[in-house]
């Protein structure tokens, strides 16, 4: 299929016009050139719009963006109130629901939903409503009668509450595992609600953790995730960030064959993602010294130091790149302590840490000296910026989301951890530009763009094939209503995606 795009601007070229062939850009050049190259095929003409490298998300939950969708969405709650408006609507429109489920309440917004609450708004029925984050879940008691939870259940790395119905952390995956557990059909019908939300962003690749989102066992979303691939089912590419808890799980993984680049330019095997600690608005980032507003809190490691140190080295043993959710500072000593025992110099494999957030100046240096990957989220700091001087102290604050010394002083790439935030990378870019009261730095809008293509490309090793506009690279693009590069920095969150292209196919159109 041969297809030309003439009267447009291309990033980082002087070309006004482009012939896209077989899923490649075959030509870049002037309108006449294109249009003799072009023959009698359709020629689209974009009136002066610019084009970019289709936006690599570097690090989000592609099949749980799905789920979310699918479920109760509560981001932007303000009062139990529009909690309980939701949950009646949500049990109206579900009268077949065997649980109702829930995410995205933010207690910097809104009274935290407890036991009591959940109860009083539904009495009958399992109902779990996740924090914003993912780290913190409310239920109510049919929940935790369905789980089997009692005063004798523990679980390590997390904390359970019985008394207000708080679970925190690995405490969360109780519940999951009591939860309807969805088939194959869908698990393929979140992937697909997932990426035609991330297409309509200009999304055309990411890199996704799904193994364990939408359920605790990762046979079967890796099942759709390949029929999915080999059927090109895929609008976006997926670089899989494989999470793993139990290693007797990933071992097996391991020997069925599957480590990093396992699998074609839809889906691929990523690196092994590993949860090291909670988050800053849920206070459960492990820190080193105390929250400013809780000083008896330092937060909570989820995993321990032998168990990461085991994950990692078989991981490498494999030729398996390693990342971390790591965001507080006790997060990171550990995990830089324990990559020092295995990273190759020059980190071959781009093992890193993902979001980046409370870091120190030493550790930040460490980071560059190391040159390991970050995966980092300047969506985060519209809602972090806020709290954090109230979190952490105004002194702490000075080197935390230090996004920019990153991208200069190592591999960094940016992204939405999505459904935590929606994968909404032109805001990600404002935001990076135009910067947040109480984070420190900013970007340019070039570095903020790159950030989203040439460097999240990079991440995932497919730098030769997206994430640039030339001659023999995939045809993966978003057309947008006017040059972010150029135009006034706060009108970048006012532009639009006004075509998403991948591999020469459109996946979304304005």
């Amino acid at each position: 299929m041969t297809r030309g795009y003439i009267n447009c601007k291309i990033w980082h070229s002087s070309a006004s016009a482009f012939l896209i062939e077989d899923g490649r850009f075959a030509k870049l050049g002037t309108r006449e050139e294109i249009e003799e190259q072009n023959g009698n095929n359709e020629l689209i003409d974009l009136k002066g719009m610019l084009v970019i490298p289709g936006f690599v998300d570097s690090h989000m939950h592609l099949a749980e963006l799905g789920f979310y969708l699918s479920q109760m969405q509560l981001i932007g709650m303000k009062d139990s109130s529009a909690l309980k408006d939701k949950i009646t609507a949500y049990r109206q429109q579900n009268p077949d629901a065997r649980w109702i489920i829930g995410r995205g309440w933010d207690d910097t917004l809104m009274e935290r939903p407890d036991k009591k609450m959940l109860d009083a708004l539904c009495p009958d029925l399992p109902l779990a409503l996740t924090r914003v984050d993912g780290h913190v879940m409310a239920v109510n008691s049919k929940a935790l009668q369905e789980a089997k939870i009692d005063e004798n259940t523990a679980a390590e790395g997390g904390t359970i509450d019985l008394a207000s119905g708080i679970l925190e952390e690995n405490a969360i995956a109780l519940i999951q595992k009591a939860m309807p557990a969805p088939n194959e059909k869908k698990i393929r019908q979140y992937i697909e609600l997932g990426q035609k939300l991330a297409n309509s962003y200009g999304i055309t690749s990411v890199g996704s953790d799904d193994f364990l989102a939408v359920v605790r066992d990762y046979r079967p979303v890796l099942n759709v995730f390949e029929q999915m691939s080999y059927q090109e089912a895929l609008t976006v590419r997926v670089n899989e960030q494989c999470e793993f808890v139990d290693l007797n799980q990933y071992a097996q993984f391991l020997d069925e064959g599957y480590t990093m680049d396992v699998g074609n330019d839809f889906f691929r095997i990523g690196p092994l993602k590993i949860i090291a600690d909670g988050t800053l608005g849920a206070e459960t980032a492990a820190l080193s010294e105390p929250y400013a507003d809780h000083k008896e809190n330092k937060g909570m490691m989820t995993i321990s130091e032998d168990d990461l140190r085991i994950m990692t080295q078989l991981a490498s043993n494999y030729n398996m790149g390693v990342i971390v959710h790591a965001i507080g500072d006790a997060a990171v000593d550990t995990v830089l302590k324990v990559f020092k025992e295995f990273e190759l110099p020059g980190n071959p494999l781009h093992s890193g840490l993902v979001h980046c957030q409370i870091l120190r100046q030493d550790q930040i240096d460490e980071i560059c000296r190391m040159h390991l990957s970050c995966y980092v989220q300047s969506l985060f700091e519209e809602d972090d910026g806020r709290i954090l001087a109230e979190r952490i102290g105004t002194k702490r604050s000075e080197t935390c989301y230090p996004f920019t010394s990153l991208l200069h002083g190592t591999l960094t790439s940016n992204g939405s951890d999505a459904p935590v935030c929606m994968p909404q990378a032109l805001h990600g870019i404002s935001l990076a530009v135009n910067g947040v009261q109480g984070i420190k730095e900013t970007m340019s809008a070039e570095e903020a763009l790159s950030s989203y293509t040439e460097k999240g490309a990079a991440q995932i090793f497919m730098q030769d094939s997206i994430g640039q506009i030339k001659e023999g690279s995939y045809a993966d693009f978003a057309v947008l209503d006017q040059d972010i590069l150029t135009c006034d920095p706060h009108e970048i969150d006012r532009t639009k995606v006004m075509m998403t292209v991948m591999n020469g196919n459109t996946v979304f159109e304005k």
